[in-house]
């Protein structure tokens, strides 16, 4: 979006679209590593306010604080990543990849729910992007 190569109008449906992922992977379970890995994301967004309990029990979105976190978390990431810090993995995986109430909650509000395990992603943008660059 920074290099218009998306519209920045897609911004929020983005960030909407990846909080729902999160709890589609998280039905996996956390011995799975996208569940694991998903719980991670979604707890640290979590703990740094970019994702909101609201009342009600459904969640939200702090737009305002929602990019920084996920720069952080991907700056904290690919970090570990690149030092090769096995340690610091494991501290971060004990830390935040774990079934947290919040999760677990909107987990247990998903179970009578028909929601699909997989879907056929469709990337109408990336393809007209794709056939531009041709």
């Amino acid at each position: 979006m920074d290099k218009d190569l998306l519209p920045k109008s897609l911004a929020k449906s983005i960030y909407v679209s990846f909080l729902a992922g999160c709890f589609r992977s998280v039905r996996f379970g956390l011995e799975e590593a996208h569940g694991k890995g998903q719980a991670l994301q979604f707890n640290c967004l979590f703990e740094k306010g970019a994702f909101i309990l609201r009342p009600d029990e459904t969640f939200a979105i702090d737009f305002e604080k929602v990019e920084d976190s996920v720069a952080s978390l991907s700056r904290e990431i690919l970090t570990i990543q690149a030092r090769g810090d096995k340690e610091a993995a494991k501290t971060l995986l004990q830390k935040y990849g774990v079934m947290t109430p919040p999760l677990k909650r909107a987990l247990e509000k998903l179970e009578n729910v028909q929601v699909p395990i997989d879907i056929v992603p469709e990337f109408p943008i990336a393809n007209q992007i794709l056939r531009d660059n041709n």
